[in-house]
């Protein structure tokens, strides 16, 4: 599972660097249009779902939505490694959870964290406790404030 974890967390990081530069990954690309464009990840396993489906590099809109909807993606992309780090260092899930998912779409971000028998522990529609989340499981390592700048730069 690591190898395929790290070559994604390579992957969605490569696609953060070119999303801020106003490109579109190919690896992630999603639509047919120059007005459809988006960029698409998923990733499913027993711990961790994520499915990530935002706008972006549509060539339509003026420039601002643009650097907009590129910041969100590529944002995106960072909450993405950030979960999938935890996931492989094993430090993601607390003692009671047995999976987390989170979504980021059209209609905003939300995220369920589900125990053992399939009950909901914890959910909301806002990144932040996610990225607390990420503080305590990587630890003294990775200060708050060094969290928080990883998702939004």
């Amino acid at each position: 599972m690591n190898t395929t974890i790290d070559q994604t967390i390579e992957d969605l990081r490569e696609a953060a660097a070119t999303l801020e530069e106003g490109g579109l990954p190919e690896r992630f690309a999603a639509g047919h249009g120059v007005q459809s464009r988006r960029f698409r990840f998923e990733w499913s396993d027993d711990g961790l779902s994520l499915d990530f489906d935002l706008p972006c590099a549509r060539l339509l809109s003026d420039e601002e939505t643009q650097r907009e909807e590129a910041a969100e993606a590529a944002a995106a992309a960072r909450m993405g490694m950030l979960l999938l780090a935890a996931r492989r260092e094993g430090t993601l899930l607390q003692d009671g959870e047995a999976s987390l998912s989170a979504t980021c779409g059209d209609y905003g971000t939300s995220y369920e964290i589900r125990g053992a028998e399939g009950e909901t522990l914890d959910s909301g529609d806002d990144w932040a406790p996610l990225a607390a989340r990420l503080e305590s499981a990587f630890g003294a390592a990775a200060p708050s404030s060094e969290v928080a700048a990883i998702i939004w730069p």
